[in-house]
């Protein structure tokens, strides 16, 4: 990955943690470790969740959502929060774990 590429990733993140502090997390912040490893820690911190922050041309939606997953240190749920260049803003999060969010339980 380029230094374009991490730059776009590094200012994501940082909107993105920014949007956290709007809906209440006031230590929402990029997280400290994503100058040195991405697995270390979420790309936002400061919030209950594990959170992968991904800004590109194309998305893989559920490769993001399954990075989170395997990198998360049991916080719950992982999102995978991700933009399209020139698209909306997303959330991506398993449906048990809306569900649970919601106070209930989804029946398979």
């Amino acid at each position: 990955m380029g230094s374009r590429e991490r730059t776009k990733g590094a200012v994501f993140e940082r909107a993105v943690a920014g949007m956290m502090r709007d809906l209440g997390y006031p230590d929402a912040a990029r997280g400290i470790g994503q100058a040195r490893s991405g697995s270390e820690v979420s790309d936002v911190d400061g919030t209950p969740w594990w959170i992968e922050a991904k800004h590109r041309k194309a998305i893989d939606v559920h490769g993001a959502y399954l990075q989170g997953v395997t990198a998360a240190d049991g916080r719950k749920p992982v999102l995978a929060v991700t933009k399209r260049d020139r698209g909306p803003v997303l959330v991506t999060m398993s449906l048990e774990e809306f569900g649970r969010l919601l106070g209930r339980k989804v029946e398979r």
